[in-house]
């Protein structure tokens, strides 16, 4: 009998058919605005179309994996963005959270990790302030958290079964 714990890491991230279908919906896009559009300002409109969905469709195939789980003894997650990844532990984190909203008829849901920032970096608050000398100082707020936002595009997967792991692993996760 094996008691072992599945200790292999978990990876959410974009589905690579999904970004590659906006890839060439641009691509045709980009193709129509070169050889159909008859007038100029509907080639401008359709390439800046173009070139945004081209963008769009890279940024989910290249930040891959938005989300990383690494369990055992000290789990850890990993979100990688853009400006590179970043590695948290149970005590960075200070809030995780599953929220449902109604957007336009639609139930949406998003994930929320809400992530101590790390010492010495400079807090919004303090610099809105410093520009408005006149205002008050900023409400009571938790001024040295970092948020971060999810949702089933991000991830590629139900965020009740990502909240699950993150659960099973030993994160506090509000529903």
């Amino acid at each position: 009998m094996d008691d072992s714990v599945d200790t292999a890491d978990l990876e959410w991230s974009t589905p690579p058919a999904a970004a590659a279908a906006i890839a060439v919906g641009g691509l045709f896009l980009l193709v129509g605005a070169l050889t159909v559009a008859s007038d100029a300002v509907g080639a401008v409109l359709m390439t800046v179309a173009a070139v945004m969905l081209l963008g769009f469709a890279a940024y989910a195939l290249l930040v891959r994996p938005r989300l990383t789980l690494i369990r055992g003894d000290g789990p850890r997650i990993v979100v990688r963005t853009i400006g590179g990844r970043s590695t948290y532990g149970p005590a960075d984190i200070d809030r995780i959270r599953l929220r449902t909203l109604r957007r336009i008829g639609r139930r949406t849901g998003q994930l929320e990790i809400e992530v101590v920032a790390e010492p010495g970096s400079p807090d919004p608050a303090d610099s809105w302030n410093e520009c408005r000398d006149d205002l008050p100082a900023a409400p009571d707020h938790p001024r040295d958290t970092t948020l971060i936002v999810f949702n089933r595009w991000d991830l590629g997967a139900d965020l009740h079964e990502v909240a699950d792991a993150l659960s099973e692993a030993g994160f506090v996760t509000e529903r």
